[in-house]
């Protein structure tokens, strides 16, 4: 299968990250305990994941290399540019996208495919706070009824030669009831099967559950 990424904004051209990269230069996370344990919730079945905030997009290739499918987006073109990591590796299943802007992956319909998985790791809180509305709708229009979003945000602050990197730092509750408005379920309980294993062990790590409604 081969994805495809319609956008009018391929860049995130007032991100922190962007204009002043960090992260996205040198993050390239990824966790195999976590692989096995999201795998584990669907045993016998082929996976596809949507991962944002992707930087290198070494847990994308993870995925790949275990026989999923997966693709990440990427705010900034640092990597792309430089062809850092696994922009080298895997290039058509990496792309940048402003993620807070409509955009559509999709399998050559046009139409957002339907995501078992989406993940984000340290990436909400890297968003103004008037753009996160913009984010949830993407992520809702892209994952499967029942499907798991999952990933990590902070209320800390992360600054580094004197920029403020996360835009938005709420406490935990306030995520919850966000995302709560938009149909999405705060699982306790996925949250437990994997025991830690995080792929960014920040201060939240969460695991919200799109409804069918």
């Amino acid at each position: 299968m081969i994805f495809h990424l319609i956008t009018k904004h391929p860049v995130a051209v007032n991100s922190m990250d962007h204009l002043y990269p960090c992260g996205t230069s040198r993050d390239n996370s990824v966790n195999y305990s976590f692989n096995q344990k999201l795998y584990d919730l669907y045993p016998d079945r082929k996976l596809y994941i949507m991962d944002l905030g992707c930087s290198g997009g070494g847990m994308v290739k993870s995925f790949l290399d275990a026989g999923h499918m997966a693709v990440g987006l990427e705010g900034s073109d640092y990597s792309l540019l430089h062809q850092r990591a696994e922009w080298a590796t895997i290039p058509d299943n990496l792309f940048t996208c402003d993620i807070t802007k409509p955009f559509v992956v999709h399998d050559g319909n046009e139409k957002p495919f339907p995501f078992d998985v989406i993940t984000a790791w340290e990436v909400l809180e890297h968003i103004e706070e008037q753009d996160i509305v913009g984010v949830i709708e993407n992520i809702h229009a892209h994952l499967k009824p029942n499907g798991l979003f999952i990933g990590s945000t902070t209320d800390m602050d992360w600054v580094e030669n004197g920029v403020e990197y996360h835009r938005t730092k709420k406490p935990f509750q306030w995520w919850v009831d966000l995302f709560g408005e938009y149909q999405f379920y705060h699982s306790t309980k996925i949250e437990e099967h994997f025991g830690g294993d995080w792929v960014r062990a920040v201060q939240n790590n969460f695991v919200f559950m799109r409804l069918s409604v």
